[in-house]
């Protein structure tokens, strides 16, 4: 439960502290809600998921993984936002130190967010933010084969027109969609390897072990 509230805090502090940007961007209260509605939207479905939701043993069922993706895009997109604004902030912080002891005056001050920076910081997060929903439901099944001739100096003849192939970097969540996973079957069957590699696969059978 602990651990729970104070992933909660950390998030809703980001969440706040991203929404200086939207505020330095436009002064449209309903964008701001809007904002405010989505991480609460993606932080509530994600505590669902994993506190109610169905047991599904070690494999992630498709609504947790969506859950858990939804809730990693808007950290991304909360994360790259406030580098831009800390950077900033801190920069802030400085002129305001200088004006009042080394400027003369008497007052500290700290200058105004710059729109600039708030637009080049949610711009920037824009782009992975719509490439991590993009690979949620479309790239994640968007198999590509890749082919390479190999050739050393010292291989044996034997070795001529041998071939492999390597299935890896498959990123598909829970495999939810079967006819996805049956044309990825098939593109492998295609190549009609001498040898099929699946790196990392290994790995996670001796820890099931």
């Amino acid at each position: 439960m602990l651990r729970w509230i104070i992933f909660i805090l950390i998030y809703l502090a980001l969440g706040l502290y991203a929404l200086q940007a939207l505020k330095t961007i436009t002064r449209l209260p309903w964008v701001y809600y809007l904002f405010i509605a989505l991480c609460l939207l993606v932080l509530g479905n994600f505590i669902f998921q994993f506190t109610w939701g169905e047991a599904e043993g070690r494999v992630l069922s498709r609504p947790k993984s969506y859950a858990f993706g939804f809730l990693i895009t808007v950290i991304t997109f909360q994360l790259i936002t406030i580098l831009f604004l800390f950077s900033e902030d801190i920069f802030r912080l400085l002129a305001g130190a200088y004006h009042k002891f080394l400027g003369g005056d008497k007052t500290f001050t700290v200058p105004e967010r710059r729109r600039f920076m708030s637009l080049l910081g949610m711009g920037l997060a824009a782009i992975p933010f719509g490439a991590l929903l993009y690979g949620m439901y479309k790239g994640k099944y968007n198999f590509k084969v890749l082919k390479y001739d190999l050739e050393f100096d010292d291989l044996p003849d034997a070795f001529d027109g041998y071939r492999i192939t390597q299935i890896s970097d498959v990123h598909s969540g829970s495999f939810d969609d079967q006819k996805k996973i049956e044309y990825a079957i098939d593109l492998v069957n295609q190549q009609k390897s001498d040898v099929l590699f699946l790196p990392g696969i290994w790995s996670i059978i001796r820890r099931r072990k």
